[in-house]
């Protein structure tokens, strides 16, 4: 939540009737030539999660605009689906943009970073909105094509073929109605897979069923070296509520088993999307989650393209666990395309 971790640049914005959001927003410096950077988190985060990187760059004079995505931290959490559809979220990002002073309709323009979710949304985003980005940063999760919908028995058997194990098989979890309220009643266990090295995410947390045995047994996994007590404490009063989990959940509903807004998608960005402008993806050195043809498979919708990776990072939260690399390798890519 955004007043957790950062109180004193912490700000609530009226998006629309019903839907307020709360962002971390440092202003760019005046006298700072260094645009902004939009930071998308994923799940199941909150703008907590980029903590370190919005420290060093706004402590660079880059302005800094880090949401809680709808459902999220201190922004509204719908409990029904429709304002997930990614068009409705684009539209409300837009508006926050122009809210933070960003001034879209003279041409300024942000860089845009996003992780898991948060990668996945950004296509979309970009798709109807191309004007706004001067680059498109993907960590972990890559570019994902706006208008497709994922058939979740086909990728099971394309990734069990590949990598031997299903990649996305906790989806059929957190897509169940209930999902939201069992993940609220065993915060510490789920929190505790969530961050856990990635062999025990492989083993525990991607099965559809072990996640959910994980949880409800409240077992508990060792903490990874980056995790700091400070971290857990901020991220324990993010999902304190019962039903902090709803928001976050509803993406998976909205997204993968109602589809809502993707047959808009291809019908308003097209069943062959480029995107906009240079991009790069950014994964941990060895990371094991991540299907072999990944690191090209934004190349492929992108005029200009980067690959990237953070040696030490070994999982999926590779901007937590690699933060000093992340920021480097992000703020010389950054430089290379300023404005």
């Amino acid at each position: 939540m955004a007043y957790q971790g950062f109180p004193d640049n912490a700000i609530t914005v009226s998006i629309k009737p019903g839907i307020r959001y709360t962002s971390v927003f440092f202003p760019k410096l005046a006298e700072s030539p260094k645009p902004s950077i939009l930071f998308l988190h994923g799940f199941p985060s909150s703008s907590w999660d980029w903590h370190n990187q919005i420290k060093y760059f706004s402590a660079k004079g880059y302005g800094v605009i880090a949401p809680d995505l709808l459902g999220y931290g201190g922004t509204t959490a719908p409990q029904e689906l429709e304002p997930y559809a990614f068009r409705n979220m684009a539209d409300d990002i837009i508006a926050l943009l122009k809210h933070c002073n960003i001034d879209l309709d003279g041409g300024e323009k942000v860089h845009v970073v996003g992780h898991d979710f948060g990668s996945i949304f950004m296509g979309t985003l970009l798709g109807y909105y191309p004007n706004i980005a001067l680059t498109a940063s993907f960590l972990a999760v890559p570019y994902t094509q706006p208008g497709v919908k994922l058939d979740m028995d086909a990728m099971k058997a394309i990734t069990e073929k590949v990598l031997g194990f299903e990649l996305f098989g906790y989806r059929r979890f957190l897509m169940r109605d209930d999902s939201w309220d069992i993940l609220g009643a065993h915060r510490e266990s789920f929190f505790y897979l969530t961050y856990a090295h990635e062999d025990l995410m492989i083993s525990d947390f991607l099965p559809p069923d072990k996640l959910e045995t994980w949880i409800t047994e409240f077992r508990i996994a060792p903490t990874e070296p980056w995790m700091t007590e400070a971290f857990k404490a901020v991220r324990d009063k993010i999902f304190s509520a019962p039903d902090a989990y709803r928001g976050p959940t509803n993406w998976y509903r909205a997204r993968f088993q109602d589809f809502l807004g993707i047959d808009e998608e291809k019908r308003d960005i097209g069943e062959s999307p480029r995107i906009p402008c240079p991009a790069m993806f950014l994964q941990s050195g060895s990371s094991k989650m991540l299907m072999p043809e990944v690191k090209e498979r934004t190349a492929k919708f992108a005029d200009e393209y980067e690959y990237l990776e953070a040696p030490s990072g070994e999982g999926h939260f590779v901007q937590l666990e690699a933060p000093d690399e992340v920021n480097d390798l992000l703020e010389k890519y950054l430089l290379k395309h300023a404005p």
